[in-house]
């Protein structure tokens, strides 16, 4: 099956047209957020590729994970987790073979992967949460040891305060 079929049955599937851009990228946009579908000609494939945000620039925390995720794709469902080092941002990514594929086959596996970057999304966003909270409870203890010092606390009475991120 030609490939444009794929993209007519996506867009048809959608309600929306999936656009082609110079590249030859096709493009779709849902609740805001762009899905990227590079074509590979030479695989007979399309490469999936979504934002799932920004992790934390707060410890390494959410780093760690991202990779742990992406360890023998165990938690990604066969996609993968990837970062633009020029922003910052987090993208999921998979690859979808066409040979043995029908136009429907292909939908259900764009819908599922736009399935798995909305679960990675909330993730993502629970773990930057996560880690922003402790650091952020860090800095209040901080803060407060320092004030207690500030009102005439005796130097070296109070516990010494460090902050770790």
């Amino acid at each position: 099956m030609e490939t444009q079929a794929f993209i007519d049955a996506l867009s048809q599937a959608l309600g929306q047209q999936v656009e082609k851009d110079e590249n030859g990228v096709h493009a779709f946009v849902l609740d805001g957020v762009p899905v990227l579908l590079h074509s590979r000609t030479s695989e007979s494939a399309f490469l999936l590729h979504m934002e799932i945000g920004y992790p934390s620039a707060m410890g390494g925390g959410v780093h760690a994970r991202l990779l742990g995720a992406n360890f023998l794709l165990s938690e990604t469902m066969g996609a993968s987790i990837s970062l633009d080092e020029r922003t910052g941002m987090a993208f999921l990514e998979h690859v979808v073979f066409l040979p043995g594929l029908d136009a429907a086959g292909f939908v259900n596996r764009v819908e599922g992967f736009v399935a798995l970057a909305d679960v990675w999304t909330r993730r993502l966003q629970e773990w930057n949460a996560e880690i922003e909270a402790v650091v952020n409870g860090r800095l209040d203890d901080l803060q407060r040891s320092l004030e207690g010092q500030a009102a005439g606390d005796v130097p070296g009475e109070a516990s010494s305060a460090m902050l770790r991120v």
